[in-house]
């Protein structure tokens, strides 16, 4: 349960990189940061301790958001309930991965039609839960960092469209139609290799039957990274957003 009148731990994990920050009660404005690099094993035990350098005790409480590359995804369409919805997800994530010990969850997607299902390494979720409380943190929240971006691109993309969320070892490509996510991939390739993923995006966007295919909107990480994709954004006529300004804006 959220407790915002307490301070609280947020927790970015990454493939290369893993951020803290200790943020206000209520507000959840931003009060100290540290980072580490390695692997989420290695750097979030590094990064709570600078932290704790730097500020002294740390949150009781930790909300902590899960990259791509760490999560198994899949798309449960319909307006069926959680339960129906989550029960499905662990359907599929059995027969696809020959996997029922994998910790599932389900959330709604922006437009309500859909339901995103994640399911993380069970290992995964206790080596951070331990780090944490060696830190003497609780993990209270775990979130998607897809689901994070969509929801923040939400606005701005239209309801016919191709979203490609650029990741530190991917890209992930989201078909919206309507206003609702209904096909989802994952390509892992450098992000940075511009042949290779523009090949990935026009061979997702080539599988879809119509005369007029939905305009494509690239997410970037970072501004250099949108730099990097802009001429070729701009002969292809994709539009670039940038996931730093957004979340600058969020916490204004």
């Amino acid at each position: 349960m959220s407790r915002p009148w307490k301070s609280e731990l947020h927790v970015q994990l990454g493939r290369g990189v893993t951020a803290v920050a200790s943020c206000a009660p209520w507000s959840r404005r931003v009060v100290a940061r540290a980072h580490a690099e390695g692997t989420p094993a290695q750097a979030l035990p590094a990064a709570l301790a600078a932290l704790r350098e730097r500020c002294g005790a740390l949150p009781a409480q930790a909300r902590l958001r899960v990259p791509d590359e760490l999560v198994y995804f899949t798309l449960v369409a319909g307006s069926t309930g959680w339960s129906a919805a989550r029960q499905s997800a662990v359907n599929h994530f059995a027969a696809t991965l020959g996997r029922q010990d994998l910790v599932v969850q389900v959330v709604a997607l922006p437009g309500h039609g859909a339901w995103l299902a994640a399911a993380i390494e069970p290992a995964d979720l206790q080596t951070w839960q331990q780090a944490l409380a060696g830190a003497g943190v609780q993990l209270a929240h775990v979130e998607l960092q897809l689901l994070d971006d969509l929801h923040r691109i939400a606005a701005e993309v239209p309801d016919e469209a191709i979203i490609a969320l650029l990741r530190d070892e991917g890209t992930t490509l989201v078909r919206v139609e309507r206003g609702v996510p209904v096909e989802l991939s994952w390509e892992r390739c450098d992000p940075r290799a511009l042949r290779l993923v523009e090949q990935r995006l026009l061979a997702f966007q080539g599988g879809i039957v119509s005369s007029q295919p939905p305009s494509v909107w690239m997410l970037c990480r970072a501004a250099e990274q949108r730099d990097h994709w802009r001429h070729m954004a701009k002969a292809h006529g994709w539009t670039l957003l940038l996931r730093h300004a957004q979340a600058a804006e969020a916490e204004a």
